[in-house]
């Protein structure tokens, strides 16, 4: 009788905790920022507001004309991306992991392809499947 008593308390106990846990989980675990993500909402609205503007100003590059103009009036608008998104300041960006490496792969991207165009060489930016 004792040990059916003991493991029933220790069952009540052991549920009382996890539904503590379930109960109390969002809160202490609030506001913690995911390294995979952005999801601080202040940068997530800069960096989706960003995204569209990008994407308007890459479609607005003319289509004709010498390659290395137009790599070069690409590699502007991501620089304009990249500094409006740099724009939130160094605390802001802190808020959010993942931003600055992020931030550094598109100044890399800039980089490494102005360079190709100096070299001669050719350079294809990465894209999503493919």
């Amino acid at each position: 009788m004792k040990t059916d008593r003991k493991v029933v308390i220790a069952l009540v106990l052991f549920m009382g905790v996890m539904g503590a846990l379930w109960a109390g989980g969002p809160i202490f675990f609030a506001g913690r920022d995911d390294p995979t993500a952005i999801d601080h909402k202040a940068v997530r609205k800069t960096v989706d507001a960003s995204c569209t503007q990008l994407r308007a100003d890459l479609a607005a590059v003319p289509t004709g004309g010498a390659s290395v103009d137009r790599a070069e009036a690409e590699n502007r608008a991501v620089e304009q991306f990249t500094g409006r998104i740099r724009a939130l300041g160094p605390e802001s960006l802190a808020k959010d992991e993942p931003v600055e490496r992020w931030l550094g792969d598109w100044e890399q991207i800039v980089a490494a392809r102005r360079q190709a165009v100096r070299e001669g060489s050719g350079f294809r930016t990465p894209v999503v499947d493919g």
